[in-house]
């Protein structure tokens, strides 16, 4: 999979190219990032991703884990593509 080091904006471009919608319905610390339509979410999973506001981006294994459920290795490969 590589070395799991981007940031902040580099995850929210990378999710954009793969479809994800940013789907804010109030304010907060984090930003939702709602899945495209064409990904199966299975249950007890919520069907987008949050993304910290803060530039300092601690949580990369969790994002990258969260998306190889849902898209599996291809979303995944994607991802760090777009990068």
């Amino acid at each position: 999979m590589g070395e799991l080091n981007f940031n902040r904006r580099q995850c929210i471009k990378a999710l954009c190219k793969l479809g994800f919608k940013l789907d804010n319905d109030r304010r907060g610390i984090h930003d939702k990032y709602k899945f495209p339509s064409h990904y199966k979410i299975p249950d007890g999973y919520r069907p987008f991703i949050m993304i910290p506001r803060h530039n300092e981006l601690r949580v990369q294994r969790q994002i990258v884990k969260e998306l190889l459920v849902i898209g599996g290795e291809e979303l995944v490969n994607n991802f760090m593509r777009y990068l």
